[in-house]
């Protein structure tokens, strides 16, 4: 399996840490923040050159809004906090749905969808710094209130946080109370032949 980030992946953490060179000199001395205290970085906030792709697994039964936001909670967000998961890749999608299947869902087999949509150029990107518990289960609150303060902030459509399931490839969450999430737009909606090995319990 190729380790390496998607061409895609590579531009969006490109634009951002663009944007992140430009909003502090280089002269300035290294951070001494506690990574168990810090919190999405609001003011590094960049755009998308270009439309961009997200992509989602999900079940037949999803077909009809595939990318619906949930509140019952992620790893980056806490319960009653409507987000939205998504990921730059075809693949990470993949390996994203395989790892939060439930119990249930080991029978749904020929029942997978994949999901595209795009958010116009332009669309607002934040980078977080994410605590150093972030990869921790269960999942831990200080990592939720990342989500919940970028949440409520509303200053971007997306926030960039790190795949705990593929090194080194980065998933979006998306802010469906931003008003740039009414022009995302679904544009492919197939189904997924799985190998069946990829389905064994």
């Amino acid at each position: 399996m190729n380790s390496h980030a998607s061409p895609q992946t590579d531009e969006v953490a490109q634009c951002l840490d663009d944007a992140l060179a430009g909003t502090f000199p280089a002269s300035d001395p290294p951070s001494m923040t506690s990574p168990m205290a810090a919190t999405p970085s609001s003011d590094v906030i960049a755009e998308a050159p270009a439309p961009l792709r997200v992509y989602r697994v999900v079940d037949a039964d999803q077909a009809s809004s595939p990318f619906a936001p949930v509140d019952e909670g992620g790893r980056w967000s806490p319960p009653g906090h409507p987000a939205v998961y998504v990921s730059l890749s075809p693949a990470c999608a993949l390996l994203e749905y395989l790892a939060h299947r439930g119990d249930g869902d080991h029978d749904k087999k020929g029942q997978h969808l994949l999901a595209v949509a795009t958010a116009p150029a332009g669309a607002t990107l934040a980078e977080c710094n994410e605590p150093s518990t972030w990869r921790e289960l269960p999942y831990r609150g200080e990592v939720q209130q990342v989500g919940a303060d970028w949440l409520a902030s509303g200053r971007s459509l997306a926030l960039r946080v790190p795949s705990a399931v593929c090194d080194g490839e980065s998933n979006l969450l998306l802010n469906p109370a931003h008003p740039g999430f009414a022009a995302l737009q679904l544009q492919e909606l197939r189904p997924l032949q799985l190998d069946a090995r990829l389905l064994r319990s």
